[in-house]
């Protein structure tokens, strides 16, 4: 039987049932958790890379903002307007690099965290599926040794039993266990057991 199947594959024991119904919830529980640990995860490693590459197109700014300002610096004095503006433009981007690159390291460690989160989650829901899978296997053995065992004691089997001990008509180590059976049979069984001792006094 699937661990987490639908209530259609749920024992017919109501005790077995319930049982598998809470084991069920608990799986779902577990993988719903495991489900929002992985989405979370996703939207970080997507935020993270974002940020990579705009640190990559603040270099890019950078870069482009000192071949300005050297070009600049050669016409200074037919642009010195220019000049500045590339200045302000540098200073501007290396704050944003420097800005992106704390962002980016503030989401590499946020990352880093999610991953061992889902990482305990998984391990979590592996030792918690094992631990269910034992308690249910328990839970089943246990049910098909007492159906096993009202199967092997059927009321014709103690009848059998009964009649065999009136037909031996001496105590025997055989018939001492026969008699033993009819006397733990209840009360039709002792009542049939006597029918057998009055027999044997005619």
């Amino acid at each position: 039987m699937p661990l987490f199947g639908k209530s259609s594959t749920f024992s017919e024991n109501p005790e077995v049932r319930e049982v598998e119904k809470i084991v069920a919830k608990e799986g779902r529980a577990d993988q719903k958790n495991l489900d929002h640990a992985i989405k979370d995860l996703s939207h970080a490693d997507k935020a993270h890379n974002k940020s990579i590459k705009a640190a990559e197109n603040a270099a890019h700014a950078l870069d482009k903002a000192v071949a300005n300002e050297n070009k600049a610096a050669r016409a200074v004095d037919k642009a010195v307007h220019h000049h500045e503006t590339a200045i302000a433009d540098e200073q501007n981007a290396g704050k944003v690099i420097e800005t992106t690159k704390q962002h980016q390291e503030r989401l590499k460690q946020d990352l880093e965290q999610r991953k061992e989160n889902v990482e305990g989650l998984r391990q979590l829901k592996e030792t918690n599926d094992q631990a269910r899978e034992e308690r249910l296997a328990d839970l089943h053995g246990r049910e098909a040794a007492a159906v096993e065992a009202r199967s092997n004691y059927s009321p014709g089997d103690r009848a059998n039993s009964v009649g065999s001990v009136g037909a031996a008509g001496k105590s025997s180590p055989t018939a001492t266990s026969a008699e033993g059976a009819v006397d733990t049979a209840g009360p039709t069984a002792t009542g049939a057991g006597g029918a057998t001792e009055r027999g044997r006094s005619a």
